[in-house]
């Protein structure tokens, strides 16, 4: 009787010491919790200033580039002996060459990498209106990384800048659109089921890319690079 007696408070200190090791520990997690450094968020958006977009802005048009839409063709020509390789450097220069639906990547003139695109569903042309599918032509910089892109992760560019929006105000066009993007595939597995990336255009005028090659370039293009749309 004594013996079972011993036994059966035995175990009731066992659960019992169990019991406060469990609280002990539920305790000391709380306390490293509340006194660890909260983690640093990513800003799903990273963009310039209206003042900076401005500035940039004026200096293209004060002093600007040459073009390289002369040389698309040799670009393309050596594009076909590149090898996906790390890139040596950041990009400086962004060439898209709508015609032969190729974005070629640049740093210091030199070509690091070429992307096949798609465009819109009418690709030919500069840009005119909101609606009309069309990317634009021209020079332009990046002015917003979106990282809560339906299509992945998004660079936008400056269009309409302010040669634009005058060129639509003398044509009586009042809304000649926004929001052009180098972008990847969609997020929907149903959208992605009814493209052919990227044999087939299919964006509303963004440039759109696979989303392995979107994330290079968002994390190697920085807001501010420059990017010339070639008809």
């Amino acid at each position: 009787m004594y013996c079972r007696k011993s036994f059966h408070t035995k175990l009731a200190s066992d659960k019992v010491l169990m019991q406060i090791q469990s609280m002990l520990s539920f305790f000391f997690t709380l306390l490293t919790l509340m006194g660890a450094p909260a983690a640093a968020q990513v800003p799903d958006y990273e963009m310039h200033t209206p003042e900076e977009i401005a500035k940039l802005e004026q200096s293209l048009l004060t002093h600007p580039p040459k073009s390289f839409c002369g040389e698309a063709e040799r670009w393309a020509r050596q594009a076909a002996f590149l090898f996906p390789t790390p890139w040596p450097q950041r990009p400086d220069f962004l060439l898209l060459d709508k015609q032969r639906r190729l974005l070629h990547i640049f740093a210091s003139e030199r070509l690091l990498a070429t992307y096949q695109v798609a465009l819109g569903a009418q690709p030919r042309g500069h840009k005119e209106r909101e609606g009309d599918n069309r990317t634009p032509e021209g020079f332009y910089f990046f002015e917003m990384k979106n990282r809560r892109s339906d299509y992945h992760l998004a660079l936008r560019i400056n269009y309409p800048n302010s040669l634009d929006r005058e060129r639509s105000k003398q044509r009586g066009i009042k809304d000649p659109g926004k929001d052009i993007m180098i972008h990847g595939l969609p997020n929907s597995w149903f959208k992605r089921r009814f493209i052919k990336h990227p044999h087939q255009d299919w964006t509303r005028g963004c440039a759109a890319v696979t989303d392995e090659e979107i994330e290079s370039l968002f994390t190697q293009v920085d807001l501010g690079t420059l990017i010339e749309i070639c008809p």
